[in-house]
């Protein structure tokens, strides 16, 4: 609905309207090589009650609906010590912990699937600029890290949980965004490049998940 312009009168630089997805279609849940882009999995949601038998399953083997589905998805590179980089939808730290006894590691955006993720201390702390980011490692018996969970600012705080990777700076990204750098009413926008840091974890997140 146009850049700039009177909508900027209405403090609105831009307006989208996105339609929803349609209500008669199928959902699949897929993995994808990340370097490639060749997509390697592909699981249809069937009907709910077969649906409904994974979820038996899940129950009996003491793990949790998207944890099942990515060890399914991944389960020809079991042992690999690849970097599986996965959605909200799959991504928690019993994931994490799953596919870590499986030989793969983990990096995942976390949403609402927050059991046993530390959100309410990650979410109290201070970030006052992009590129800021904060974390927690866990350790095992000798010492040597296992999972991190952290934060990092971009527009919004987001936050991950990893078995692979690590907060060291890594490659700043690079956005080209519409902006009113004139103040006056009216005025038409212009392209600006935002270069934000992150750390190399959320490097790697976000140079694959586009792949899927």
């Amino acid at each position: 609905y146009g850049q700039g312009g009177d909508w900027i009168n209405h403090g609105l630089p831009m307006y989208v309207a996105i339609d929803r997805k349609p209500e008669n279609g199928c959902e699949i849940q897929n993995a994808a090589c990340g370097e490639s882009g060749v997509m390697l999995q592909l699981k249809l949601v069937k009907t709910a009650q077969e649906e409904s038998t994974i979820i038996e399953a899940e129950d009996d083997a003491g793990l949790n609906h998207g944890t099942v589905i990515t060890k399914e998805l991944v389960k020809p590179w079991f042992n690999s010590d690849r970097i599986v980089c996965a959605d909200s939808y799959f991504a928690l730290v019993a994931t994490a912990k799953e596919l870590k006894r499986c030989g793969l590691r983990f990096i995942g955006v976390v949403k609402t699937a927050t059991k046993r993720f530390p959100l309410a201390y990650l979410s109290s702390l201070e970030l006052h600029n992009r590129g800021d980011r904060k974390g927690l490692v866990t350790r095992d018996a000798d010492g040597q890290p296992t999972l991190l969970a952290f934060v990092w600012m971009d527009r919004n705080r987001r936050y991950f949980i990893a078995s692979g990777s690590s907060l060291q700076e890594g490659l700043p990204y690079s956005r080209d965004r519409w902006r009113q750098v004139d103040e006056e009413d009216d005025a038409l926008p212009e392209r600006v490049r935002l270069q934000v840091k992150q750390p190399k974890a959320a490097e790697l997140y976000y140079s694959t998940c586009g792949s899927i």
